[in-house]
């Protein structure tokens, strides 16, 4: 089975739409599930992200904070986001470049890129000439797959019942 690294988005829009916790609780239990496994996991910086408010969802992470779910950035992921920062800041205006690199998404791609793992997002491609920096693009330009939350889903064969 492939490693899924996990972008924020993917939290939050699982837990607002599809996936809520009371609708379908075995989705989280399955994100328990492959993290114990090995396949499924995210950064400190999504972390980070998810608990900066105070619903389910940030407790949800909470509890789950040295689990395996969320991974420290080591030298190597660090020098992956170095790359991918001076691509993103020659390649983009400077304000949508801060915004970018101010959060988890590229810390995500470096992980992923790291690992040689797939990025996990709700995010889809954008135009080449598009002046947003997007994770899809990104992850084409350092070779690192992607893929949506379905995808993931059926590649590793879940089922809620």
């Amino acid at each position: 089975m492939a490693l899924y690294c996990l972008d924020t988005n993917v939290f939050i829009e699982s837990k607002n739409g599809p996936y809520g916790f009371d609708i379908v609780p075995g989705f989280w239990e399955w994100i328990d599930r492959m993290v114990q496994a090995g396949y499924v996991y995210s950064t400190v910086t999504v972390y980070s992200e998810l608990t900066e408010g105070n619903d389910e969802l940030a407790q949800w992470a909470r509890d789950r904070r040295d689990s395996g779910l969320f991974v420290d950035h080591d030298e190597r992921v660090q020098s992956a986001f170095h790359e991918i920062a001076n691509y993103i800041n020659t390649h983009y205006d400077r304000h949508h470049s801060e915004a970018f690199l101010d959060g988890a998404d590229p810390w995500v791609i470096a992980q992923a890129q790291t690992d040689q793992a797939t990025v996990v997002t709700r995010e889809a491609v954008v135009n080449t000439h598009s002046r947003k920096v997007k994770i899809p693009n990104i992850c084409r330009v350092f070779e690192v797959n992607c893929i949506d939350t379905f995808s993931m889903l059926r590649n590793a064969g879940a089922s809620f019942r």
